[in-house]
């Protein structure tokens, strides 16, 4: 009794076997007059109920379009199809796609890693590669211009299927390319506000009039290649010895600048050129030693210096940031001990800072 049975479930199976083929997308060969694709899958990844998921994934863009995927075993010597797609799955996820394209008479390959990949999404994720890979070979065809009166040797019309399936890739394409090309004509015509960006860095800041600032800056920056600037900043200084007592100090800073760079704002990493202009207000606090006396009070001051910086993308809209500066006063401020200068923002001026910053809608 048990033979009769298993051979009666075999026959059943081999009678349902066209029904499966014909739901899941693939059409038994030769598939009449209408355009059609020839599809193979080799490799020890691709196990039956994977393959039939990925011809159903696959058929399924393509029957809108009134394509039909076919068995490349059904038709091993059939040159009619628009293109034959080979799929190859290793154990190990690896996928190997080749696409003959009868088309434009060409051969694309490509290797995609599909080990991360979750096994129910696996087959969404093959079908839409070979979508991809053979809808660029087509868009190529596509995109070939009209012929001339007098073709050349060889060159084949397109047929219908093909643009009516790239019409909307094309459009995309298009739409694409002309963001780019607008975003890099912003990019070229330096002075245009395209992007803003917030920094919060740390500076140290030192004059050769003596004194020497630790503190922090807020920066702003707007525009293209070519950025302008505005920060407010605090500064204090470490106290300054005297004949008669010590100095203490401390800044308020508020600036405007330009700056340069030298390549794309969007590159990983690059250098930038700049000057900067700034208002400080400086408060000096006298401490008398024993038997002197001493006396407290601010002053505005100002500075211009030049600067090169560089910055480095640490993913997303986060970028750091670092600065070296040179300059000198426009209008120094200095402390005197019984007229001799203590200390002061004069003299040559150096600074630098490193920070984080964040380009704002990127």
């Amino acid at each position: 009794m048990r033979g009769p049975a298993i051979g009666a479930v075999a026959f059943a199976a081999m009678a349902l076997m066209p029904r499966a083929a014909q739901a899941a997308g693939v059409t038994p060969c030769p598939v009449g007059e209408g355009p059609w694709l020839r599809v193979s899958f080799t490799g020890d990844g691709f196990a039956p109920a994977l393959q039939a998921q990925v011809t159903e994934q696959l058929g399924a863009d393509l029957r809108t379009h009134h394509v039909v995927l076919c068995d490349a075993e059904a038709a091993p010597s059939n040159p009619s199809a628009l293109a034959r797609v080979d799929l190859s799955l290793s154990a190990s996820r690896v996928l190997s796609l080749d696409v003959s394209d009868a088309v434009t008479d060409k051969r694309m390959t490509r290797q995609i890693p599909l080990g991360g990949v979750p096994r129910d999404a696996l087959a969404l994720s093959i079908a839409l590669a070979a979508e991809e890979l053979l809808h660029a070979s087509w868009i190529e065809a596509a995109l070939v211009p009209p012929e001339s009166p007098a073709p050349s040797v060889g060159l084949q019309p397109v047929p219908p299927v093909v643009r009516e399936v790239n019409q909307e890739q094309i459009a995309h394409l298009s739409a694409a390319d002309t963001t780019a090309r607008a975003t890099e004509g912003r990019e070229a015509r330096a002075g245009y506000p395209s992007r803003t960006q917030v920094a919060l860095l740390t500076a140290i800041d030192r004059s050769t009039g003596g004194q020497t600032d630790l503190g922090a800056d807020v920066r702003v920056a707007t525009g293209g290649r070519l950025a302008v600037e505005g920060e407010l900043g605090v500064r204090a200084a470490p106290d300054v010895a005297s004949a008669h007592g010590t100095v203490q100090g401390r800044e308020l800073l508020a600036g405007v600048g330009a700056s340069l760079a030298l390549v794309s704002r969007r590159a990983p990493w690059g250098l930038q050129i700049g000057a900067r202009a700034n208002v400080i207000d400086v408060e000096f606090s006298a401490v008398a030693a024993p038997g002197a006396s001493a006396s407290s009070g601010s002053q505005l001051g100002a500075a211009l210096s030049g600067c090169i910086g560089a910055w480095w993308r640490l993913g997303g809209p986060w970028r750091l940031l670092a600065e070296g500066a040179a300059g000198a006063p426009l209008r120094a401020v200095t402390a005197t001990d019984v007229g001799n200068a203590a200390t002061g923002v004069s003299g040559a001026m150096f600074g630098a800072t490193i920070g984080v910053g964040a380009t704002l809608g990127e």
